[in-house]
């Protein structure tokens, strides 16, 4: 009896000193991260440094694993934020490396003011200025954080396009149409819906048409091309 008294102690005691061991484990990187201080935050983008980049300061709150969750926190509710890796540096910095989204559209209301979105519609920053494909819509109001309507992003698109082959940046949203006016002083009028590439192939068609050397209808003899019917119609 006195020996599996003994036996049972032992495998009680063997349990209590493994479950010991693994607690142990466990515990001691967490107990290490919160040792760690920080001091230093270094921080860079793309576009190089972070500062005015995002909309909060990145600050350091103590110890390096409240540091990073409070950043992990800033960082997954920016909307500018793609995507970002944090790495701890002796003695005491924390490097953070963001990948930004980029604006590649811009929409101008009649306030003059730029919104500017990216290729999954998302407006990013509202700016008194922008040097991206325009859309001039007068009444188009929303705020940071909000989705373009499908009407809007045809629209851009096809002015993405137009900026593109013809160097021409800017088209207004009036009347149910979109309005763009080519270097030549020709204004082309584009439905709001369909084919972006069969629209932009029947426009460049056109103009190789009225460029020809041939007899017929020339680039100077028309001021609009009207794309918003089956056969465009030239005036």
């Amino acid at each position: 009896m006195k020996r599996r008294s003994k036996t049972k102690n032992l495998n009680i005691f063997k349990i209590l000193s493994l479950i010991l061991i693994v607690f142990f484990m466990l515990s001691t990187p967490y107990v290490v991260l919160k040792l760690i201080k920080i001091n230093k935050i270094e921080c860079i983008s793309q576009y190089g440094d972070c500062n005015g980049v995002l909309d909060n300061n990145l600050s350091v709150v103590g110890s390096y694993k409240d540091t990073k969750e409070n950043i992990e926190q800033i960082l997954k509710h920016n909307i500018k934020v793609k995507s970002y890796v944090m790495q701890y540096k002796i003695p005491s910095t924390l490097e953070i490396e963001i990948d930004l989204k980029k604006p590649k559209f811009a929409i101008k209301n009649k306030d003059s003011r730029y919104y500017l979105i990216d290729e999954d519609k998302l407006i990013l920053e509202i700016s008194n200025e922008s040097n991206l494909p325009v859309l001039v819509s007068s009444d188009f109001n929303k705020n940071i954080g909000d989705e373009v309507d499908d009407i809007h992003l045809f629209a851009l698109k096809i002015i993405e396009k137009n900026a593109w082959l013809y160097s021409v940046k800017t088209g207004v949203l009036e009347n149910n149409e979109l309005k763009i006016t080519l270097k030549e002083g020709v204004i082309v009028h584009f439905p709001l819906e369909g084919d972006i590439d069969e629209l932009i192939g029947s426009l460049r068609l056109i103009f190789s048409r009225l460029n020809d050397e041939g007899e017929g209808i020339r680039m100077e003899d028309i001021r609009e091309i009207d794309l918003r019917f089956n056969n465009a119609v030239l005036r």
